[in-house]
């Protein structure tokens, strides 16, 4: 098995994105007109995305403390809220958003949600102002996981995080179709792509990608 020194991970500091629940958001540098704001919520730590251009934006995950989420969204025109999985810790704010935003919540219909969702599939698109969100379907951690590209972001919500795949929960089946989602993103996407998971620091496919064969060797 592999020790974590075979998996290093980013440190714990702005330049990767470290947010606290009930701190400042981080905000990344503004890359063609789009602007992407990150913050942390709830018991379960999750990271909560703003992704803007002008004043239309979406939101990647109605994790939690959607009164939180609702004071990060103010004077933005909410154009959709898009889900990267329906565990739990995911989902919690999604009622109260969609009454207060009158937004659909766009979502794999492989995965189970407490609102009504519009399906997304693998290779559309969402729209975000002049821009687009171009969906990827990377099941695994759940049937419908979900990743979002924008620019040179990813967010991979539990599929992928520094040092290795989403939690499979010790089934086989699971990890061999997360590492075949992995397998996907890492031949499709260039090294400088950053990497914004669903909990915790972002890293980079290139930061990640040597130590692919160990978590296909280690089995998590």
């Amino acid at each position: 098995m592999a020790g974590n020194q075979e998996t290093p991970r980013p440190p714990e500091t702005p330049e990767f994105g470290a947010v606290t629940v009930g701190g400042p958001p981080h905000e990344y540098p503004e890359a063609d007109g789009v602007r992407v704001k990150k913050f942390c919520v709830g018991p379960y730590e999750n990271n909560v995305y703003v992704v803007a251009s002008g004043d239309a934006a979406v939101i990647v995950d109605g994790a939690d403390d959607a009164a939180r989420i609702l004071r990060e969204v103010e004077g933005l025109r909410i154009e959709a809220i898009v889900e990267t999985h329906d565990h739990p810790d995911h989902v919690q704010a999604l009622p109260r958003l969609v009454k207060a935003l009158a937004a659909p919540v766009l979502a794999s219909d492989e995965d189970s949600w407490p609102v009504e969702t519009q399906p997304l599939k693998d290779g559309e698109q969402v729209r975000v102002g002049e821009h687009e969100l171009h969906v990827l379907h990377t099941p695994g951690h759940t049937p419908g996981s979900t990743c979002y590209l924008i620019g040179g972001l990813l967010f991979s919500g539990d599929t992928l995080f520094p040092g290795g795949p989403g939690n499979t929960g010790g089934d086989p089946d699971r990890f061999a179709r997360i590492m075949a989602s992995l397998d996907g993103l890492f031949a499709r996407l260039p090294d400088d792509t950053r990497i914004c998971p669903g909990h915790g620091i972002d890293s980079t496919i290139g930061r990640e990608r040597p130590y692919v064969d160990v978590w296909r060797a280690r089995g998590w």
